[in-house]
């Protein structure tokens, strides 16, 4: 009598002392269902791996998409960063993760290891994922994190100190380079504004350097003087 679905039977009407017991459920063996899922992490060095104290990120909306991209089920990070989804036919699947405001989708596929990679594209749509009957793939991960920013003054140095001192302004127009950890490779370029100030901003947590260009005519201050780095200048002299 129950529903296949829900298990639930048509409504039964009983008379006064009335015994019916033809109320029966029959059961069949459920194929073996799959299951995906594991991890939104916090990629605190932008490296696209987890790595060790790098926490999960809670209340993450993930969904579940069939091959066509409709979504089946939607779903969200437990406490520490996990989610799953289980019974699941077997078939090819896309996992979408929505990002929490103020953060971004860390590399992905970094590394050899797809167990603490990061799945998802800059969008938070992973390539798709073909399970057999039975199967639990759980290395679909996420990294994210939060966008970070360097910059300042270049500023002239009247008395040569190597200290910006109070009377001292900022310089308009001077190119500023930012590179990568090793100094190979320009990854952007900006100028100082009217006040001698520049930034960088939604940058991935990592290692870089800076490249300031002196303009004609003028030379490096000492790099590192004083006990203050806001007010120092950083730069080397060549």
């Amino acid at each position: 009598n129950a529903n296949t679905t829900t298990g639930i039977t048509a409504p039964i009407t009983l008379a006064t002392g009335q015994t019916d017991l033809t109320i029966d459920a029959g059961l069949v063996n459920t194929p073996n269902t799959a299951k995906l899922g594991d991890l939104v992490f916090q990629d605190c060095n932008g490296n696209g791996i987890q790595d060790a104290g790098e926490s999960g990120v809670s209340c993450v909306t993930v969904k579940l998409l069939n091959s066509n991209g409709s979504v089946l089920r939607t779903t969200t990070t437990d406490s520490s960063g996990h989610y799953l989804f289980s019974n699941l036919a077997a078939g090819t699947y896309e996992v979408q993760f929505v990002s929490p405001n103020g953060m971004k989708f860390t590399t992905a596929l970094a590394g050899s290891n797809t167990a603490i990679d990061s799945n998802p594209n800059a969008a938070g749509l992973t390539a798709p994922i073909t399970l057999a009957a039975g199967q639990t793939d759980l290395t679909i991960d996420a990294g994210l994190y939060k966008p970070a920013s360097l910059g300042n003054l270049v500023f002239c140095d009247a008395n040569g100190n190597g200290v910006l001192d109070s009377c001292e302004s900022g310089v308009s127009g001077v190119t500023v380079k930012l590179l990568n950890s090793t100094g190979s490779s320009v990854l952007a370029t900006t100028t100082t504004n009217s006040a001698g100030q520049y930034s960088f901003t939604n940058l991935i947590p990592g290692v870089y350097e800076v490249q300031f260009v002196a303009p004609s005519g003028t030379s490096f201050t000492a790099q590192g003087k004083g006990y203050n780095n806001a007010i120092d200048s950083n730069p080397h002299a060549s």
